[in-house]
């Protein structure tokens, strides 16, 4: 008997199989079953349902900055508290969305400078104005200034729902349910929503006690587990998006075989896997207050968002000023009028400490909040304890 497709009901022939993410490749995952979906049905689940899905996620899988297993992260627009347009990239990563463009007359020709939200992008806009002014020195251009950063926050929305998306929920739990041998036809509440449009949701938010044991603190983890269980008669699903979404499904409510137990979780940041146990130890008492929205708990939940995101951009500022302090330290190093090879002039040491500062300060207001003056003597400083040190 050939295995049958959980979207249509039909027979999957070995012709008409797929590969399909048990959590979707667009916000990280990488497990992947068989005789689970027609090719045809798995193409329109994902431009539908999990599209859908990942567009709601798309804020977190670019801030948090996951690694697909195929494709590239879709970069979104977005408006910062100080009105400013940008685009967000992979791991928070600001690009200005109209990048700014000076000209001025030399000597020599044109003088351009360029300010825009990173490197890359000024590299880039440097490269197609080099077309029309073919003195324009990219290098050089880009070295000449310190980096811009926005003045205004972002809002991340953290909103994640709905028909589209909480299909996409459930047939993830089945997919996990199908890797672990649970039988698609005893998962009637599960195939009914994915089958009938106007059939009632067999998920809700859970925001009660935490159901994940060995939970590594402030990750941004990926988890989706089952539990069919004789006992209850429920076959239950659980699934979790960042550590912060977290979603119990009802897959069907007539099992009588043999317990079955089966996770995956994973770090969408790195794809590696990761060793916790979920217990969905709930009744079909408990499921009556999970769909009555009994253990719905929004500033529980935003309480989980803000201490992951917190970590992120904690680990994200000390990456920023890392790079920030060897970029600004080649620059005044290759700028400072120095001869290789050779001890340092005083004036050639002035001119460092003063290129390194110039370069640095844009990064010390932005990541320690520090006003003009305060953050220049912070580089100040900093030069100046590494000079001694050195």
């Amino acid at each position: 008997m050939s295995a049958i497709c959980a979207i249509c009901g039909q027979g999957i022939a070995p012709a008409d199989d797929s590969k399909e993410h048990i959590l979707p490749n667009a916000i990280g995952g990488r497990r992947t079953v068989n005789n689970f979906l027609h090719g045809n049905c798995n193409n329109r689940a994902g431009q539908i349902w999990d599209a859908e899905l990942e567009k709601q996620l798309r804020p977190l899988v670019l801030h948090i900055g996951i690694k697909r297993q195929s494709g590239k992260n879709l970069r979104m627009a977005v408006t910062t508290t100080a009105h400013e347009d940008f685009l967000l990239d992979v791991g928070g990563q600001l690009e200005m969305a109209r990048p700014v463009i000076k000209r001025t007359s030399a000597l020599n020709g044109h003088r351009i400078a360029v300010t825009a939200g990173s490197v890359t992008q000024a590299r880039d806009v440097l490269k197609g104005l080099k077309r029309k002014y073919p003195t324009v020195d990219i290098e050089e251009t880009l070295g000449e200034g310190p980096r811009a950063y926005a003045k205004g926050n972002i809002n991340i929305d953290l909103s994640c729902g709905g028909p589209s998306s909480g299909r996409s929920f459930v047939k993830s739990a089945l997919a996990q349910a199908h890797y672990a041998g649970v039988p698609i036809e005893q998962c009637g509440d599960a195939v009914s929503y994915l089958r009938e449009p106007d059939a009632q949701p067999c998920f809700r938010f859970y925001d009660g006690d935490d159901l994940v044991d060995g939970r590594p603190p402030n990750t941004p983890l990926h988890c989706v587990a089952i539990d069919a269980n004789p006992a209850t008669g429920l076959i239950l699903g659980y699934v979790e998006y960042f550590g912060i979404h977290r979603i119990v499904v009802c897959l069907g409510c007539d099992y009588a075989s043999n317990r079955l137990k089966s996770v995956y979780a994973l770090d969408p940041r790195t794809g590696n896997e990761l060793q916790v146990a979920v217990h969905i130890d709930l009744d079909a008492e408990d499921m009556r207050a999970i769909y009555n929205c009994e253990r719905v708990n929004v500033k529980k939940r935003l309480e989980v968002a803000d201490a992951i995101l917190s970590s992120i951009s904690a680990a994200q500022q000390t990456d920023e000023s890392e790079h920030v302090v060897r970029e600004s330290l080649d620059f005044a190093w290759a700028n400072c009028g120095s001869v290789p090879g050779q001890p340092l002039a005083t004036e050639h040491l002035e001119r460092l400490k003063e290129l390194f500062v110039k370069r640095s300060t844009p990064c010390w207001m932005h990541v320690k909040g520090l006003d003009e003056a305060a953050a220049r003597q912070f580089a100040l400083s900093y030069i100046e304890n590494l000079l001694a040190t050195a």
